[in-house]
């Protein structure tokens, strides 16, 4: 019988070279894509189909009226996800890892960590590569981000460890309220076997779970003010090496002193400038208020860029302060600024940005390029935004 696979993005991509390799017959359905592509399907030749099944590509809500019409008819909707646990080799330990901010940093840090101290390990996931991708090589460990989306829609995926890292207000407009979003984050301790899950927000009231409220990790024995990281993410990190209770020397030693090497994310906290009299930093992965706010924390006399799709949050969830003298945000842009005391620039278009910079910046600032929202129709995702704040910078470089 045929699959359907629903999204033809990066998941979808990777389920059709899956059921390629498996000699699986499938169709493609995609309302977005203008792709020309093989086993193409229109939607009113859905049902004409006999379809067993169908491989949801995580971004489609449940408000779709196509995804509404395939579950009325009964048919078994899935994901890579799940397509991936039937199928990975049950000698490899998986580790999930969720929460609101901090997941791609994580997966990556961790991933690496145990490559370097003689396991081999693999990120993937929401980061950009679907576990299909990688069923054919052999690993120790696997890391998986798993998205709010990721989690809602998948049915079942054999976990090792997980980890939930923090919670805040993020995709509302996808989940509809804050508790649905964290009833997608809790499906994780389901996941999970043998209640090996680390969480650090008391919301999550649930007994058959393993608690781990506060690090097991002995913090005063670590300066983790000479880290690149946030001290909530690389304390998270060594109680995930503590959790993992790896019998291989002092690993809590060991990964502190790798967190001590390790430069930041791309595009998360990224330090672009190109001399001392203005500091430029690119955190354009940080895509909700919770984010932005941890960002502000660590600067001073800076310029906050704002931009994007503020996907339901509340305004009152951004924390102002001192640190910001000025904000420059695009005009359609959907949020309350009234509590600030600073200058507020609105500009007709995030791309008007690097005149307003020139006009506004002085010595002794930084420009902090951490938007608070997704990247709306200006650019095809965080990254590409992030790029587009780079070349900015290199620009005035040159005009130095």
């Amino acid at each position: 019988m045929n699959k359907l696979i629903f999204g033809y993005g990066v998941t979808g991509k990777a389920v059709e070279a899956f059921y390629n390799k498996k000699n699986i017959p499938f169709k493609i359905f995609d309302e977005n894509s203008t792709e020309n592509y093989d086993n193409k399907i229109f939607k009113d030749q859905i049902f004409k189909e006999d379809f067993d099944e169908v491989i949801l590509s995580p971004g489609i809500n449940e408000s779709n009226e196509t995804l509404k019409l395939i579950r009325s008819k009964g048919l078994s909707v899935i994901t890579d996800i799940d397509l991936f646990d039937k199928n990975i080799n049950q000698k490899t330990k998986l580790i999930g890892v969720t929460g609101t901010n901090g997941k791609t940093t994580y997966v990556k840090i961790l991933s690496k960590f145990l490559n370097e101290v003689g396991f081999t390990a693999k990120a993937c996931g929401n980061i950009g590569e679907s576990p299909l991708s990688i069923l054919d090589d052999q690993y120790d460990y696997i890391v998986i981000e798993l998205s709010s989306y990721q989690l809602h829609h998948t049915k079942n995926i054999r976990l090792d460890y997980g980890i939930i890292l923090n919670i805040a207000s993020d995709h509302l407009d996808w989940h509809g309220s804050i508790d649905d979003y964290i009833k997608a984050k809790r499906k994780l301790f389901s996941f999970v076997k043998n209640e090996r899950v680390i969480f650090y927000d008391n919301i999550f009231n649930t007994s058959d779970s393993r608690k781990i409220h506060i690090s097991k990790v002995d913090s005063s024995k670590y300066n983790f003010q000479e880290l690149n990281l946030p001290t909530t993410l690389s304390l998270s990190f060594l109680d995930m090496i503590n959790f993992l209770n790896l019998e291989n020397g002092n690993l809590i030693m060991k990964g502190y002193e790798f967190l001590k090497t390790f430069n930041t994310i791309e595009h998360r906290f990224e330090d672009v400038s190109f001399n001392d009299e203005v500091t430029y930093i690119n955190d354009s992965k940080a895509t909700n208020f919770h984010a932005v706010s941890s960002a502000i924390s660590r600067v001073k006399n800076a310029i906050l860029i704002l931009h994007g799709l503020t996907k339901g949050m509340p305004s009152s969830e951004l924390e102002l302060n001192k640190n910001i003298k000025k904000i420059i945000k695009p005009k359609n842009m959907n949020i309350n600024l009234s509590n600030f005391d600073g200058t507020i620039i609105e500009i007709n278009s995030i791309y008007d940005l690097k005149p307003t910079l020139i006009n506004e910046t002085e010595n002794g600032d930084t420009i902090l390029f951490s938007c608070g929202g997704s990247s709306f129709n200006d650019f095809n995702d965080y990254e590409d935004r992030g790029n587009y704040f780079k070349k900015i910078v290199k620009e005035l470089k040159n005009e130095t």
